[in-house]
């Protein structure tokens, strides 16, 4: 019988011991996420046939797979977190202090941490075990902000398993509108602003287990934002100036939320790294992306996400 791409949906679950397999549950799958893909990443060993050009049994290598997904920025606006923050952004290597998420120097563990995830796609199930991932957020003005997630982890066994049946979050993504968006001070009117966390993903290898992996973490990074502002006099802002004089300014945008709540994006030293003329619908625009560097002299601050609750 034919399989519906449509009857489709994610289940994921932070992992207690980076690696190991957490069960998933229809709680674990109360995401709104959607253009979900899973693929094998499985490395065949070619082995030539003696006595001609045939080939005998080729050898697969370390077991792995990919997931990746959209999810809009759903939030209630309240002093609770939406659940896939708390899910995905820690494996990503973004950790939670207060409301505020910031990216960590740190192997898994009680920090940064590693997902159980599952495709379930009408009666089969692909699972990925010690998952780590990174991601981009787009934020188009005037519509929904949308973090696209990718995690790399170990190949589990592909099972027929029934679909589970969660309680889907009813809470509105945010728009970017109505938001504060300045570089150097100086306001940005785009079109759009992205923020790319650069994540390496580096399996750890270890012949332990069948698939040759213990689990993935998060080895390097080098956070980036693009986007395309209406290009400004000299006299306003100078940015081709600020390419070549390496200047570093604090970056800032924010989503509308419930009430007068609002989700911010910060990068407290953002240069210029490259900017070229560019043109929208006759206006002329600046295609420009920052690189969100160190700021001064403290680790893992170069860029953050704030949920702001509602007052």
């Amino acid at each position: 019988m034919p399989k519906l791409r449509r009857k489709r949906l994610l289940a994921a679950k932070i992992e207690t011991t980076p690696g190991t397999a957490e069960a998933l549950t229809s709680a674990e799958a109360a995401f709104n996420a959607y253009n979900i893909t899973f693929q094998q990443n499985v490395a065949f060993e070619d082995r030539e046939a003696p006595g001609g050009f045939a080939r005998m049994s080729s050898i697969p290598g370390m077991r792995m797979g990919t997931i990746s997904f959209s999810i809009d920025s759903g939030w209630d606006g309240t002093a609770t977190e939406p659940g896939w923050a708390d899910a995905f952004l820690p494996a990503c290597g973004w950790v939670k202090s207060g409301q505020v998420y910031t990216p960590r120097t740190e192997a898994p563990g009680a920090n940064v941490k590693t997902l159980t995830a599952a495709v379930y796609n009408d009666g089969i199930r692909w699972l990925l075990s010690g998952a780590s991932g990174t991601f981009t957020v787009n934020c188009p003005t005037g519509r929904a902000a949308v973090f696209n997630f990718t995690f790399q982890g170990l190949l589990q066994t592909t099972t027929d398993t029934a679909m589970v049946s969660p309680t889907y979050p009813t809470e509105m993504p945010l728009r970017y509108a109505s938001s504060t968006t300045t570089w150097n001070s100086i306001a940005l009117c785009l079109e759009n602003i992205t923020l790319d966390a650069g994540n390496t993903v580096t399996p750890i290898e270890c012949a332990a287990n069948a698939q040759g992996i213990e689990y993935f973490m998060v080895t390097d990074r080098a956070v980036r934002v693009t986007a395309n502002p209406q290009t400004l006099s000299v006299a306003s802002q100078d940015r081709y100036g600020k390419l070549l004089d390496m200047s570093e300014h604090a970056l800032t945008w924010d989503l509308d939320g419930p009430t007068n709540s609002k989700i911010t994006f910060a990068a407290p030293k953002a240069q210029i790294v490259a900017v070229n003329p560019g043109d929208r619908a006759g206006i002329t625009i600046d295609e420009i992306e920052w690189a969100c560097n160190r700021n001064g002299s403290t680790i893992d601050e170069e860029a953050s996400i704030t949920f702001t609750a509602a007052t």
